[in-house]
């Protein structure tokens, strides 16, 4: 597992081979640490703190935007929050576990994103995964070849490493770490030489973890992902880091692949505006767009498709684009900047996939239904009492929805 120190040393040997200081502030996550956001750590446990940020009280918000749970989605949710849970004590064991309710139902909604859009997905980079939980239901997902994930900030780059490593195990590389030496003793032939294995002989890596100061290897990977996605951040990261993000972007999807956006991220560095013109700059074009309730002021403006897909009737959670780079076979037909605003929605037959019906609608249907933090709860308690034999649970803490 990643320790503090581990990670500071490959920051500083990456600060002492970079070309310019500007590439290190570039990264520096300005906006965290204005608002006073814990950056720095000085023991690991201090991430206990960070279990359940950044969607705090977007529980109810997220399950109306899903229209409800399948009986399998709700299952899948109460999974990974005992999932959570058995981390947290195995890992953080200072503290009575929380249940992040919020942030791993956030998590649960963009997997749905990812999977309806490919269900056979195989590769995936996340750039600011936050609190890490898309992992809780990337690592069981049976296709998933690799999923990588960037983090310039510290605090949340140790949560994830941890997460990582108790959930993919021997299937996780963190690159933070310095490689070892290759080095034999030679002049002590009295002593029996360790026995090591080449990187062809291990098990295959599906879990990649990226500092900052690593991000030239990304650079390299053209054309390897089905999806790139970025949550919460564009618009908090200082603009060069935004500009250095979108060309790595452009450069690794694949040409069939998105760039899956669920949430602009608060306006630190510009509006929502601003961003929607770099990203057209950059070269990407917009199969989708559906911005948050409070962002909407006006129905009347939603495309044709868009109201044939039932979106109008939808309520997101957060602001959503689905984009694409060119090369791929909707590209021409959506690069317009127009295609940025509230309301577009292209001829992508993926659409009614990686975003379903408002929540009357699917209750119409009867396939799904709202369930509440309360019941929730409950199915977590009963599935760690079920597999502890614990008849008290009174040692579960509940965090804040």
């Amino acid at each position: 597992m990643l320790e503090i120190s581990d990670y500071r040393l490959g920051e500083q040997l990456g600060r002492s081979t970079i070309s310019n200081w500007r590439i290190a502030e570039t990264h520096l996550v300005d906006h965290f640490i204005r608002v006073g956001f814990p950056v720095r750590i000085e023991s690991r446990h201090e991430v206990g703190q960070l279990l359940d940020t950044m969607q705090e009280k977007r529980f109810e918000r997220f399950m109306t935007e899903l229209g409800g749970l399948t009986t399998a989605e709700a299952d899948s949710l109460t999974d990974a929050l005992v999932s959570s849970v058995k981390f947290q004590m195995a890992h953080l064991p200072r503290r009575n576990p929380c249940v992040p309710f919020s942030t791993m139902i956030s998590s649960l909604t963009l997997y749905k994103k990812i999977v309806g859009f490919k269900p056979d997905v195989q590769s995936v980079l996340e750039v600011g995964p936050g609190c890490g939980y898309l992992s809780f239901f990337l690592a069981d997902h049976r296709t998933l070849t690799d999923y990588s994930q960037v983090e310039a900030c510290e605090s949340f780059y140790l949560l994830q490493s941890m997460v990582n490593s108790y959930l993919f195990r021997h299937e996780f590389r963190d690159l933070a770490v310095t490689a070892p030496a290759d080095r034999t003793l030679h002049i002590h032939r009295d002593l029996e030489q360790p026995v090591v294995l080449a990187d062809e002989q291990i098990p295959v890596y599906r879990c990649f973890h990226y500092p900052w100061w690593t991000l030239g290897k990304l650079h390299e990977a053209i054309g390897r992902y089905d999806v790139v996605t970025s949550n919460a951040n564009l618009n908090e990261f200082t603009r060069n880091a935004l500009y250095e993000y979108l060309t790595i972007f452009s450069r690794v999807m694949k040409n069939d692949g998105i760039f899956l956006i669920q949430c602009t991220g608060f306006p630190a560095h510009g509006s929502t505006e601003d961003l929607m013109e770099v990203l057209h700059k950059f070269g990407f074009a917009s199969l989708f767009c559906g911005m948050a309730d409070e962002n909407v002021r006006s129905n009347m403006l939603v495309s044709g498709r868009y109201r044939s897909l039932g979106f109008h009737k939808k309520r997101f959670a957060l602001n959503n684009l689905v984009l694409v780079k060119k090369g791929h076979p909707y590209y021409e037909a959506n690069i317009g900047l127009k295609n940025y605003a509230h309301g577009h929605a292209s001829e992508f037959p993926r659409l009614s996939h990686i975003f379903e019906g408002g929540i009357e609608e699917s209750r119409a249907r009867g396939s799904r239904r709202a369930y509440s933090i309360d019941e929730t709860l409950k199915s977590v308690k009963q599935k760690l009492l079920q597999e502890s034999g614990n008849t008290d649970g009174g040692w579960l803490s509940r965090a804040a929805g």
